[in-house]
């Protein structure tokens, strides 16, 4: 066989492949740590998937990842099914009347909390996506000692697809085996994109319904982690995105979360808008605490360097601080 005859036939097999198994690539993409490698699969994989899937192309790669027991939608995750159980009750239940009107009785006041010392330092886990993975270490690193931090980073996650990671079964984990008393949350950089629910129903990314059902989504996390308001959370808001249309699904993710935070008691959202923008315009170089303008975030208009990680710590830190009152005050010129 002629070398060009070989080269046709290998371009033409992988041709057939990127056809037949885009949801696959898009799955395997969306596990892959952050970097060029990862956005080029992802680039060339999701526009082929959102054109073969409803072809049906796609059959022999999902009758083949069914024989294995891959990719089945998760119908059983708690982050499914508790969220559809909170939206039928929603729609379901009946308003109680008082003399005034309706009457939403208040939720339960979180537990109080101690005051940390150097000997019994706050237990702190930092988790969620890859913008955790430069986050966690640095507040572990400037923060008081009062504050013992760890880090669990699950690359390529989100809400959107527990059938790749169920965030919910993992919470649960994490506390079993952590038992923090406080839990910081930076998550959903990979959650641009439909959910499928375990019907076959797709929400596309940005509609109403897909922001609704990712608010359910957080309140199922977060009822995990506070634990009846045993444990206090404070999920980070999405940094604002160099790409446009990625910022605007990340805005409509914050305002899920917030919405969902505040019905429940020991959580809270924090929005890092100021800090994250100049003047609330997307820009890689921002000023730190110190007031030295610095590179903030990486080439991929999204995750932050370290220096934008340690621009991101420092409010974290105060919210701990304010709340504990932690002994020892958090560096002003942390950055």
């Amino acid at each position: 066989m002629s070398a060009r005859r070989a080269f046709a036939l290998v371009t033409l097999s992988l041709a057939a492949m990127a056809v037949l198994r885009a949801p696959a690539a898009v799955h395997a993409g969306e596990g892959m740590p952050a970097g060029t490698t990862r956005d080029v699969v992802l680039a060339l994989a999701r526009p082929l998937a959102t054109v073969t899937h409803p072809l049906g192309l796609d059959w022999p790669s999902r009758r083949l990842s069914a024989f294995f027991g891959h990719g089945a939608p998760a119908t059983h995750s708690e982050l499914v099914t508790a969220a559809g159980q909170e939206k039928s009750a929603a729609t379901t239940a009946e308003p109680r009347m008082g003399g005034k009107g309706l009457v939403t009785p208040p939720p339960p006041a979180p537990a109080p909390v101690r005051v940390p010392t150097t000997a019994d330092p706050l237990r702190v886990l930092v988790t969620g996506d890859s913008l955790t993975e430069s986050l966690g270490p640095t507040i572990a690193n400037t923060g008081p000692a009062t504050v013992r931090a760890q880090t669990d980073t699950r690359f390529g996650t989100g809400l959107v697809r527990p059938d790749f990671f169920d965030w919910a079964s993992h919470a649960r984990e994490q506390i079993a085996a952590r038992d923090p008393e406080v839990v910081v949350v930076a998550l959903g950089a990979n959650d641009g994109q439909g959910i499928t629910l375990p019907d076959g129903t797709v929400l596309p990314a940005g509609s109403p319904r897909w922001a609704d059902e990712y608010r359910r989504r957080a309140l199922v996390l977060l009822r995990i982690w506070t634990d009846g308001g045993q444990r206090r959370v404070y999920w980070a808001s999405l940094p604002p995105a160099r790409s446009g249309r990625l910022d605007g699904y990340f805005r409509q993710l914050n305002a899920a979360v917030a919405d969902a935070a505040r019905q429940v008691p020991g959580a809270e959202f924090l929005d890092l808008t100021p800090e994250l923008t100049d003047q609330g315009h997307y820009s890689d170089y921002l000023r730190n605490p110190a007031g030295h303008t610095v590179l903030a975030r990486t080439r991929d208009g999204v995750h932050y360097t370290l220096d934008g990680s340690r621009i991101v710590a420092v409010p974290i830190l105060a919210a701990l601080t304010a709340d504990y009152r932690l002994s020892t005050p958090v560096p002003a010129g942390a950055g």
